[in-house]
């Protein structure tokens, strides 16, 4: 048994309410609701690039931003995406990465001028946590430690390669070489995420980058445009590189603003000829989805701002209808500028040019179709939460109800590894070593809450998988036994836990004015405990089971009746694309019900 005792002898918070510690209801004889996993709900997998309806899609995500109401809190951001020849076949292909940091390549199957796609092919490189030395911290998902990846691509080294280049929520910007071939794209795992940061200041001057490499100044070294996403002060602007060689060099004093936004936010560049006069103008899509072209009237130097003179709409519509991050293109092959569109929903896009060379027009904005290789959902067991790592680059791997059943008849939790299809792109491990903290109870607002899974397994090593639900109150001296039946291979520092928190306040909680809230101060005792029981590969069911007494050492909390809170955790490490564990008949029983 391990256990941490916290003695507080004086708390203090201010806020504008307060949530008192509810008191516990009595225990019941069964704890566990939904052991035999029989109630569980659909999710999409999307794990091959098409979602249910056979439309092109990445995992939608929301970042830390300021809303339309003017409020900090979730803004959806959408999938980049870039369109270039990624097999060396001559036709080019769809590279995306969507905001939660999973970087897929749509190979075209089809013509220059009819391109076709099925599923995506996953490249085992996780820009949230691009380096195996990024360990993870607490600052939650929006900033964890390098969300929400905006990526394009260019051939830096000029070998036919392209490399990938991303921004990310804390403002830096990334560059992972293509040490591969025309044929087969390899982008290794960096050591360091030094070595793949590319200096655009001194200072962190801005959030949310969304780059695009162009020669801009046209003195053959290549250029950084970067739109920026933090709060109502957006715009685009240009970073000159003043390199002598091969590794570019931005600077201070050689970053000028390009495109202002006026109100426009999320900005998400990308650079074309819109009116065929040899100039490279800028198109800009927004949060709102709507996208604009700012105009390069020529000779440009430092300091020039490019206007905002067209709109466009999408057949008869103004916009996309969620947040868009265009790329200019020639889709289909006909000589004119198209726009595919990564949006905020999950989905890719494309809006062909209907117009000429000199004058663009835009059709409807249409959902590319692809092939779902995997058509079954995901499905996550009711009363559990799940924690399968893709949040920390667990490629392909998810945790899933079967169909098949357990030895005592009740449905199978099996987590695993979805087979790689990729053809061209080499599937390796990818890992960043991750903190082994614990993680069962939070106090927050006069209040405890239990951790669900993934938050608890967000500082974890990658490949690890999480699976918890809060437990009804355990009965203070209660003998309980836990029991479950596994099978598996390919685990490692596998382990069942039941942990439970007292909390007793030793006299109450004093509210007090404090500015514009109240300040509480809270005289209380808790205490933390946790029974583990180890399990091993099997490669035929195995019941385990752990027997134990809920009891507390501190003596203002042995008269509790029940336990404060309770989680039973199941954590393993699985080798990936190859390990599993399934878990049946999951039932903590206090002896003799």
């Amino acid at each position: 048994m391990k256990h941490r005792t916290i003695l507080a002898g004086c708390i203090a918070l201010t806020a504008t309410a307060f949530a008192q510690t509810p008191t516990a209801p009595a225990p019941k004889a069964h704890a566990v609701i939904n052991g035999d996993f029989a109630k569980f709900t659909a999710v999409e997998n999307l794990w091959d690039g098409i979602d249910a309806q056979g439309v092109l899609a990445g995992n939608p995500l929301g970042a830390y931003a300021v809303t339309e109401s003017g409020k900090i809190g979730s803004l959806q951001m959408p999938v980049t995406v870039h369109f270039t020849d990624m097999n060396g076949d001559k036709l080019r292909d769809i590279v995306s990465c969507d905001p939660s940091g999973i970087v897929r390549v749509h190979f075209n199957s089809g013509t220059p001028t009819e391109p076709k796609f099925t599923h995506a092919e996953i490249v085992p490189i996780f820009p949230p946590q691009v380096a195996k030395e990024e360990r993870g911290n607490r600052r939650g998902y929006a900033t964890w430690p390098h969300s929400i990846p905006k990526l394009t691509l260019f051939d830096w080294q000029k070998r036919g390669t392209p490399d990938l280049v991303f921004g990310n929520y804390v403002g830096d910007v990334c560059m992972v070489r293509n040490t591969g071939n025309s044929s087969a794209p390899v982008f290794p795992q960096p050591a360091k995420y030094a070595n793949v940061r590319v200096p655009v200041g001194g200072k962190q001057w801005g959030n949310l980058f969304a780059p695009c490499v162009y020669d801009w100044n046209k003195d053959g070294k290549p250029d950084l445009l970067i739109g920026e996403g933090s709060y109502s002060a957006n715009a685009v602007f240009v970073l000159l590189n003043q390199s002598s060689g091969s590794e570019p060099k931005y600077t201070d004093d050689q970053r000028h603003y390009l495109c202002y936004g006026d109100g426009r936010e999320q900005l998400v560049p990308t650079v074309a000829d819109i009116n065929g006069d040899g100039e490279p103008d800028v198109i800009v899509g927004d949060r709102l989805g709507t996208v604009g072209a700012y105009m390069n009237p020529g000779k440009w130097k430092p300091g020039t701002e490019l206007p905002l003179e067209q709109m466009f709409t999408f057949g008869d519509a103004k916009n996309v209808g969620t947040g868009v991050a265009p790329h200019a293109c020639d889709y289909n092959g006909d000589g004119l500028i198209d726009l595919l569109l990564g949006k905020a929903n999950g989905r890719i896009a494309v809006a062909l040019n209907i117009g000429t060379a000199t004058e663009p027009k835009f059709g409807p904005a249409v959902d590319i179709k692809g092939v779902n290789l995997w058509s079954n959902d995901i499905r996550h067991p009711a009363g559990w939460t799940v924690d399968a790592g893709s949040t920390r680059g667990n490629l392909y791997a998810y945790t899933s109800v079967q169909e098949t059943t357990g030895p005592g008849g009740g449905k199978v939790l099996k987590s695993g590894f979805f087979p790689s299809p990729n053809k061209f792109i080499k599937m390796v491990p990818l890992m960043v070593d991750g903190v082994d903290s614990i993680d069962f109870f939070r106090y927050s607002w006069d209040q405890w809450y239990p951790t669900a899974a993934g938050y608890g397994g967000s500082g974890r090593v990658t490949n690890s998988f999480i699976i918890r639900q809060t437990l009804t109150p355990l009965k203070v001296g209660g003998n309980y036994t836990l029991s479950f039946a596994m099978k598996g291979g390919g685990m490692r520092d596998a382990q069942a836990t039941v942990a439970y928190l007292g909390a007793n306040e030793n006299s109450p909680t004093k509210f007090t004015p404090s500015g514009r809230g109240v300040k509480a101060v809270k005289d209380e005792n808790h205490e933390e405990l946790y029974e583990t029981e180890k399990f091993s590969n099997s490669p035929q069911w195995k019941t385990v089971k752990k027997t134990f007494t809920v009891h507390f050492r501190d003596r203002n909390i042995k008269s509790l009746e029940a336990t404060t809170l309770a989680i039973l955790e199941f954590r393993f490490e699985l080798e990936q694309y190859l390990g599993s564990c399934e878990i049946a008949d999951v039932q903590l029983k206090l002896d003799g019900k």
